[in-house]
């Protein structure tokens, strides 16, 4: 007969193994990653003194699960976190979607084919200059879209999606009544031998606000990157038809080589938006496969010069 000690070890090994049996097929089932990434900033420039600042962290949680067709349902949820105030900072992501053979859609809030394909080709620097041009209008990472990627046809993909508001949100059925496109949205890529190319048009609604169609008639883009072993070359344009002003170009040139756990890197821009050109030399330093620091030389323009610092933890 088991004395009291060994009856309660009994217990105890019986009740691991019934939550064994019961947790692995929810492991197994699940599949969701949560991943962050923590980025702080020092800045020292000619109009700013010395500030301690966040780089743009966020934290989120993003998976996939099987349909029965053999197609993924895929979901993104994306914040900002505030390392300042050490707080959420906002939204950034929040879709649901499908993706397989037939390509992907999504609907919700989420990067466009416009940042995707044109904005992030230039986006590669960790200091404040870091993709400027393509932030301009906020078409970057928009709510209220819907979205389709085509699959990968030969290096070519093309991509539709359009960006919804409505005007008055006291009530499902007068949002109804005024929900409208605001913004038709195509674009286009192309791959191959290191080399990529894509294009992208943004056709505004005049009375849309929410998206900027009360400031923009049009505005196409194109981008250009090119990839040979350790170096990078990046390259953008964009013109921006404006409603009631004259119209704005974009230049931006960035590039990158790396050397083991050290890269070099260097941006340019040239936006009509703003008085002067903006350039940066910058150089990061890989301390492990999820963690870097920076450190960069900035011309803002403006007879504005500084010097940016910076820590990033991946996770």
């Amino acid at each position: 007969m088991l004395n009291e000690g060994e009856m309660l070890m009994k217990k105890s090994l019986i009740a691991l193994a019934v939550a064994g049996a019961m947790t692995a097929p929810m492991i197994a089932q699940a599949d969701a990653t949560l991943y962050g990434s923590l980025r702080v900033k020092m800045v020292d420039t000619d109009l700013q003194e010395m500030d301690i600042a966040d780089n743009s962290s966020r934290i989120g949680i993003k998976g996939s699960s099987d349909l029965f067709s053999g197609a993924k349902a895929i979901y993104q949820f994306e914040q900002f976190i505030n390392t300042e105030a050490g707080a959420w900072g906002g939204g950034r992501l929040a879709y649901i979607g499908a993706t397989g053979d037939f390509g992907t859609v999504q609907i919700g809030r989420m990067w466009t084919p416009y940042a995707l394909w044109t904005v992030f080709t230039t986006d590669i620097v960790d200091n404040g200059t870091s993709g400027d041009s393509g932030y301009i209008i906020g078409a970057h990472r928009t709510p209220e879209t819907l979205a389709y990627i085509s699959p990968n046809m030969g290096g070519f993909q093309f991509a539709g999606a359009v960006l919804t508001s409505d005007s008055d949100d006291t009530s499902d059925s007068e949002v109804a009544e005024n929900a409208g496109v605001d913004v038709a949205h195509v674009a286009a890529k192309f791959e191959a031998a290191g080399f990529m190319g894509a294009v992208s048009y943004l056709d505004y609604d005049e009375d849309a606000v929410k998206f900027g169609g009360n400031v923009y008639n049009d505005v196409a883009s194109l981008g250009l990157s090119y990839t040979l072993g350790d170096l990078y070359l990046g390259a953008r344009y964009e013109d921006r038809d404006l409603v009631s002003a004259d119209d704005q170009d974009a230049w931006e040139l960035a590039g990158s080589y790396t050397m083991g756990h050290t890269t070099l890197l260097a941006n340019y821009i040239d936006d009509d938006i703003r008085d002067d050109a903006m350039w940066s030399l910058e150089a990061q330093q890989k301390l492990g496969k999820q963690a870097r620091v920076f450190a960069s030389w900035v011309d803002y323009g403006d007879n504005n010069d500084g010097v940016e610092v910076g820590y990033r933890v991946d996770f």
